[in-house]
């Protein structure tokens, strides 16, 4: 159970790069693209739905040795938020560095307006809760995952597996359609993070491999009835890791190198591609025009750039916070020693 694993990073490299693609057809930016294949290219947005069954996986992955207590959850969400705040925070100030930069230089472009109340909750990630506009579109997903951090580790520290189950349970209910939405909470997509524990669940613990399968249908049923995509992909999504974890195949699996760069660079590259893409086409399209040709190579033109400033971001913030959130692991009491697993 140590080491990394390629299956779960080269998922995630998948991930990100569909979203990439997604923000790139859904922007706006190319129209040359065939209507069959730009269909296939929004399902891009079901990356989010894939990274969110991953990191319920991994976040259950990481803690499953540690003793869940309150002093040890306190930890847990320091480590992750050494790990997940800097390249965040950073991913703010280019969102507005760029809203700024194109008021400037594009002709007619309203001067942007930040609130003071918008930015700091931003800074913490309420704006969705709170109703404040995305500086970036992709951050609510950010807002949902620390969310699904703090109730799963409420949940986790009652050490009951009524509550664990009832959990599950009324978690169905959004994706059933039962109840409405409320803005900005995590309700109705918790299902998809819960997927990723019951995968873990399945995978070390084969007599609930029932009760994950069952939850999973239920999904399945729901995704059907509901035309339901996200849900559709979530379940998938974690039908294929549970098949790699119990076969034995997450070491090994989807370990092109490619795919693993893409994979160690995700978070990075999902945080800064939209901008980044869109501040690409611009400059691109007022160099070369927008023919069909102009078009093609400026999609390409933006995904290596994407990529490059990703890679680049990853090695200068990203991953020196990986490094302090495992020295801050590591200087813990040594009667609460997080796993040695590095995911």
């Amino acid at each position: 159970m140590n080491g990394r694993y390629s299956f779960i990073d080269g998922l995630r490299g998948l991930a990100a790069f569909a979203v990439v693609m997604f923000h790139a057809l859904r922007g706006n930016h190319v129209d040359f693209v065939p209507r069959e294949f730009a269909h296939i290219a929004t399902l891009g947005e079901g990356g989010v739905a894939i990274f969110f069954v991953i990191s319920g996986f991994v976040i259950m992955h990481s803690i499953s040795k540690a003793p869940i207590t309150p002093r040890f959850l306190v930890y847990f969400m320091l480590r992750r938020s050494i790990r997940l705040d800097p390249p965040y925070w950073v991913a703010i100030l280019l969102a507005v560095g760029f809203s700024v930069l194109a008021s400037a230089v594009v002709v007619g472009r309203p001067d942007p307006e930040f609130s003071v109340g918008q930015l700091i909750a931003h800074l913490f990630y309420a704006q969705e809760i709170l109703g404040y506009t995305h500086l970036n579109p992709v951050f609510w997903t950010l807002c949902y995952e620390i969310q699904f951090y703090v109730v799963l580790a409420l949940v986790l520290v009652t050490r009951s597996t009524s509550v664990l189950l009832i959990t599950f349970c009324l978690s169905l209910l959004w994706p059933l359609g039962l109840v409405p939405e409320f803005r900005g909470v995590f309700v109705n997509l918790f299902y998809a993070f819960l997927l990723g524990v019951g995968v873990h669940f399945a995978w070390c613990f084969p007599r609930t491999r029932p009760l994950f399968l069952a939850y999973t249908a239920v999904l399945l049923v729901a995704s059907f009835l509901h035309s339901n995509l996200f849900a559709l992909i979530s379940s998938a999504t974690a039908l294929i890791l549970a098949s790699a974890a119990i076969k034995g195949r997450l070491h090994n699996t989807l370990n092109w190198r490619w795919l693993q760069f893409l994979g160690m660079i995700s978070y990075s590259l999902y945080l800064t591609h939209n901008p980044i893409t869109g501040a690409t086409f611009r400059v691109w399209y007022m160099i070369a025009g927008r023919s069909v040709a102009a078009q093609a190579s400026g999609l390409l033109l933006a995904t290596v750039t994407c990529v490059t400033f990703a890679w680049v971001m990853y090695r200068v913030i990203e991953r020196p916070c990986i490094a302090l959130a495992r020295s801050a692991s590591r200087g813990r009491i040594a009667s609460e020693p997080l796993p040695p697993v590095r995911i």
